[in-house]
């Protein structure tokens, strides 16, 4: 564990984080072009992440941040999943473009799927969409069969590394 790892603070997201967790998304999807996918659009991001602060939507999403020297250099929003009273979904992940690589992400991720294995029955699923599938791999996700970046995890075969071994 690098000493970057070790000062990560993960704590739930605030109001007044919005702004600058918006930022860091769009930073980390951003397309070489310089352009972010339609589901990182501002709009769309403060609805999502606004709604997650005011926990009065029954299907809202709980996101997550990762501090670092005061700063939030990462996020992970997860949600019951809206297609099963059995399932969870990982709706947002990622850390600052300066911070990837060094365990932030990891973290995050650890943290979120502790959550959900404390909120659900072990034979609840977690489903993710990632362009990361080597980091769901380790945590006992599986890719389904028509698509290899839609992952599939039950929760009773969550596997969390990071927080298990600190």
């Amino acid at each position: 564990m690098t000493a970057l790892t070790r000062n990560i603070f993960i704590r739930a997201l605030t109001r007044d984080d919005v702004p600058e967790v918006i930022d860091l998304l769009q930073s980390c999807h951003r397309r070489p072009d310089g352009t972010v996918p339609p589901r990182y659009g501002e709009s769309h991001l403060r609805r999502m992440l606004y709604d997650a602060t005011a926990a009065i939507c029954p299907h809202g999403s709980n996101v997550l941040v990762a501090v670092v020297d005061g700063d939030i250099v990462g996020v992970v929003a997860y949600r019951s999943a809206f297609i099963s009273a059995l399932g969870w979904e990982i709706a947002y992940w990622g850390a600052s473009p300066r911070h990837q690589g060094h365990g932030v992400g990891g973290r995050l991720l650890d943290a979120a799927l502790t959550q959900i294995r404390h909120g659900a029955a072990p034979d609840h699923f977690v489903l993710v969409r990632t362009a990361h599938p080597a980091a769901f791999a380790r945590r006992g996700f599986h890719p389904l069969p028509d698509d290899a970046a839609l992952m599939r995890a039950q929760v009773r075969g969550l596997r969390l590394a990071t927080l298990e071994s600190a």
